[in-house]
């Protein structure tokens, strides 16, 4: 076949080959119009583009693939293999590792990693400290059943030790003023049959922000899921000796309590999946809406200065228990529609219990939670419950926040998690408020 030299077709040389190339190399093409043909026959081989004259590179193609493995790997170059390994090595241990966010201030040392031995400098694990309690004042953590809440008070002392525990903010030279402490043992009741409107966030996050300024706190998981007992980091797998041994077995109080490892002078007794079945166990008992009560009774209250109790959302016999142990009702409300319909039956049942088991029962405080201020129903919510119930509802209101919801999943609250975010801040303005105010029938908090 002829060549048509002018468009660029193959020569006679590759005319016999079955795509109209020579086999091992590549036809010489026209270079007639001067668009940029090769001029010479070259090998398939050499066609790979590679950088001519100073660019080439000494080592060839698998220097340069090298060189951007090692790039893409976050570096100039190929790092080290001992460094590669300490880089992993350190990002193995995990936020649930070292128990500390990355962002949390002040937690840089306390879960560092040396890199060049690769070995934990947390000042916290040592071997042998697992499961003991403080020499000083007897109080046991995992490693005993029993929690004997010290006598004295020390709050300056005890504040410095909490923030040196989770971590001073940057820049705080000093300790946190303490907050006033009621008068006698406040508890508390915080109920809500519709599920999800912030009632172990509200619980576990009130507690952690009490106890952070010089009060001493219990929470008392009533709730079967144990999301509580979750986000205190304290041990709730079934077998685990819990409320549910109180309240079903007459088991004490003081034996299930443990300490809150983080947070000084917080404690907790924690939920486990056999609640589940304890009110159908209560029903052919007699006083069964009072075991928790009696249970109260029989415990020393007076080295305590709050007790919140995380309800499940409902209002069955685990509820009606916590009713009627306490004198106080905190009831979160969502910034939703829906939640002001369950508000109805919840306040319903709050004054059938005062009617015929606590006449000393009343809702002290109403906390607006999840408040998204883009929307225009979550204000007209919170006007409507304002003006209904006045003065009981918080001022502060407890925005939507990301870091609300992942502070569980590192056994942690929010407010040692990250101190800074809204969230935090928001349920420590309204544990300030709690502070400052006093229970229905005791004298103002001092």
């Amino acid at each position: 076949m002829a060549s048509a030299a002018g468009l660029g077709w193959p020569d006679e040389a590759g005319a016999h080959s079955g795509d109209g190339v020579a086999s091992g190399a590549v036809p010489r093409l026209s270079r007639a119009l001067g668009l940029g043909w090769p001029a010479d026959v070259v090998s398939r081989e050499a066609q790979v583009p590679v950088p001519v004259g100073a660019g080439v590179y000494p080592d060839g193609i698998e220097g340069d693939m090298g060189r951007r493995r090692g790039a893409a790997a976050g570096g100039l170059g190929a790092r080290p293999a001992g460094e590669t390994a300490d880089r992993v090595a350190a990002a193995a241990g995990g936020p649930r590792a070292n128990g500390k966010h990355d962002g949390q201030a002040g937690a840089v040392d306390s879960g560092a990693v040396d890199s060049g031995t690769g070995e934990s400098r947390t000042g916290d694990s040592r071997p042998g400290d697992a499961g003991a309690g403080d020499a000083g004042t007897g109080v046991a953590t995992s490693g005993r059943h029993e929690v004997v809440v010290p006598a004295a008070r020390q709050p300056g002392e005890e504040i410095a030790a909490g923030q040196a525990a989770r971590g001073a903010p940057r820049g705080a030279g000093r300790p946190e003023r303490a907050w006033p402490r009621p008068g006698s043992c406040r508890v508390i009741t915080i109920a809500n049959q519709k599920g999800g409107v912030g009632k172990t966030t509200t619980a576990v996050n009130l507690a952690a922000a009490l106890a952070q300024h010089g009060s001493r706190v219990l929470v008392i998981d009533l709730d079967p899921q144990g999301n509580a007992s979750t986000a205190l980091d304290v041990e709730h797998r079934v077998g685990t000796t819990s409320i549910y041994h109180v309240l079903v077995e007459d088991q004490p109080l003081v034996g299930i309590i443990h300490a809150v490892e983080d947070i000084p002078l917080l404690y907790c007794a924690p939920a486990t999946i056999d609640l589940a079945g304890a009110e159908i166990e209560l029903v052919p008992m007699v006083a069964r809406e009072a075991r928790l009560s009696r249970a109260l009774r029989a415990y020393d209250e007076s080295q305590l200065d709050y007790i919140l109790i995380d309800c499940p959302p409902s209002l069955g016999l685990l509820t009606v228990n916590a009713l009627v142990a306490t004198a106080e009702v905190l009831i979160p409300i969502q910034c939703e529609y829906y939640a002001l319909e369950g508000l109805e039956q919840l306040l319903r049942t709050v004054d059938l219990v005062k009617s015929h088991l606590n006449p000393d029962l009343a809702v002290s405080t109403i906390l607006l939670t999840m408040f998204d201020g883009r929307t225009r129903l979550a204000s007209q919510v919170a006007d409507e419950v304002r003006e209904h119930f006045g003065e009981v509802v918080l001022e502060s209101i407890i925005p939507r926040s990301v870091r609300v919801s992942e502070a569980p999943s590192y056994g942690q609250s929010v407010m040692t998690y990250d101190p800074g975010s809204s969230g935090a801040v928001a349920y420590l303005e309204a544990a300030r408020e709690m502070a400052h105010r006093s229970a229905p029938g005791q004298p103002p908090a001092g």
